[in-house]
């Protein structure tokens, strides 16, 4: 009797592990009355046809769906050859897909299939608004009204992007977070396409990788970021500007034009986050300007980034307080790659360089304290 038991325990004990982890789903299609609804797993980089599942007469049907490992995975739905609705899926997700006739699809049940809706939808809005202000534009559009439509597309990319920022930031432990960095307008426009872009990529795949350290696509970003840093290290060593050991910026002063981080290598660099909201702050631009007149001749240079939003303001008190040297804004607020960049999480924030570009110090607001070490680096 005892082996008997033994025998039933090993046989549940196989059952339970080829039964693995499993997601639900329960959808109906309105236009898939009695047809065949096509299931896709996005497996890397390419779509792979997992089932052709049958609906009844009113374009229900149940299935569920076998996952691999416990991360989250991306599935579509497919009707006539056509995506009709699109989850992600983890395991013991029971998510409910209403999809409509007309209008877009409903899901419940998956946090992360929601924030995917969230993200293909702004998406797409934006890229229907850039294809809108195109779409009227020939050989004889006037230069006038040219210009005027490439001001209205640069804000539609700004204000699209900074949105795109401020999701990845707030929500690092998404696997949509990935989505929403791979986004394109066209080839030629990705959404993060820049250099300083890599920081952002890499802080993402830092927090993915502690969730989801095997996933696929996890691991697909790794690749992108490998990418990355391999172009800026060509760049670097190739291009016209000298590696620095720092993070570099590149943002608008007051009169718009771009100022370099990287170009004030070779002097005591301060860094400075701030904000003209701060009382304390602006009275520490005193002791800052008393350091600066004496010792900027020297050697010494202060790069100094707002994080207003309101620039006009900003721009008034950098005239006010009149400050020297090299002041910054990009109008991101705290969605400004530069706060990625540096991992900054309150201000005011400080970073001291010395003349090889190494940090030497943060957050010195003691202004004798930050003379010495000035003195001492100089």
């Amino acid at each position: 009797m005892k082996r008997i038991l033994i025998l039933f325990a090993a046989l549940g004990l196989l059952t339970a592990c080829n039964r693995g982890p499993v997601a639900h789903i329960s959808a109906t299609v309105e236009n898939a009355k009695d047809s065949s609804v096509v299931l896709q797993k996005l497996n890397y980089n390419r779509l792979v046809a997992v089932d052709t599942i049958k609906t009844d007469a009113n374009g229900r049907f149940n299935y569920k769906v076998k996952l691999t490992g416990n991360d989250p995975y991306f599935y579509y739905l497919y009707l006539g050859g056509n995506p009709v609705a699109s989850m992600i899926l983890r395991p013991s997700d029971k998510v409910t897909v209403d999809v409509p006739a007309a209008g877009p699809f409903t899901i419940t049940g998956s946090e992360e299939s929601l924030l995917f809706q969230e993200v293909n939808t702004r998406f797409a809005e934006a890229s229907a608004e850039m294809a809108a202000l195109m779409e009227p534009v020939d050989e004889n559009t006037p230069a006038a009204e040219l210009s005027a439509l490439n001001q209205r597309l640069g804000k539609l990319y700004v204000d699209y992007k900074r949105e795109s920022i401020k999701y990845v930031v707030t929500h690092p432990k998404s696997i949509t977070s990935a989505v929403v960095l791979f986004q394109k307008f066209s080839d030629e426009l990705p959404v993060f396409g820049q250099e300083t872009d890599a920081i952002l990529f890499k802080n993402t795949l830092d927090s993915l990788t502690l969730v989801y350290p095997k996933s696929e696509y996890v691991l697909a970003l790794r690749d992108a970021v490998d990418a990355r840093q391999r172009d800026l290290e060509f760049a670097s060593r190739f291009g016209d500007v000298d590696v620095v050991s720092f993070p570099d910026l590149e943002m608008p002063d007051m009169d718009g034009l771009q100022q370099k981080l990287s170009d004030q290598k070779g002097k005591v660099l301060i860094l400075s986050f701030w904000s003209v909201g701060q009382t304390e702050h602006k009275l520490f631009n005193v002791d800052l300007k008393a350091l600066y007149d004496q010792y900027h001749d020297k050697g010494m240079e202060i790069y100094q980034v707002s994080l207003d939003v309101d620039k006009p303001s900003w721009a008034a008190t950098v005239r006010s307080q009149d400050l020297p040297w090299i002041n910054v804004n990009d109008g991101l607020g705290v969605q400004s790659p530069a706060v990625v960049a540096y991992n900054v999480i309150k201000i005011p924030t400080m970073f001291v360089f010395d003349r090889k570009g190494d940090i030497i110090a943060t957050d010195v607001f003691d202004k004798a304290e930050l003379e010495s070490l000035i003195r001492k680096n100089l």
